[in-house]
């Protein structure tokens, strides 16, 4: 993949040198209200080329910059599912314990009562 991606590039950079170097012909061009004159068709066509790249660069950025915060989102959504696990494991071993230690206490007022030993 990155030799495909390379050889690609190398193309695309070969074609558009091509595109500007052949077409020297002076041409008007109009944008926003800002008119240039005597620039060739070549150079109109570069200038295509570095917005594409720019416009390419941005979408780049946006399209990361959800992605990251997406994988944010999912690791932070695992970590509370990890908490809660681990909440509901020490409820359980606190009700547990607590069983236990009623049932001692239970055991321990049983053995007062019948003259035993408090341990």
């Amino acid at each position: 993949m990155v030799a495909l991606g390379l050889v690609l590039l190398v193309l695309a950079a070969l074609l558009t040198l091509g595109i500007v170097f052949s077409n020297t012909d002076p041409a008007n061009a109009a944008a926003f209200g800002v008119s240039l004159s005597g620039v060739s068709i070549g150079g109109l066509f570069l200038v295509g080329v570095v917005t594409g790249a720019v416009a390419m660069l941005g979408l780049t950025l946006f399209l990361g910059g959800g992605l990251r915060k997406r994988h944010k989102r999912v690791e932070r959504k695992r970590e509370v599912r990890s908490v809660r696990g681990e909440a509901e494991t020490l409820a359980e071993e606190n009700a547990r314990l607590e069983a236990e230690l009623q049932r001692t206490r239970v055991g321990a007022a049983d053995d007062d009562l019948r003259g035993g030993t408090v341990r």
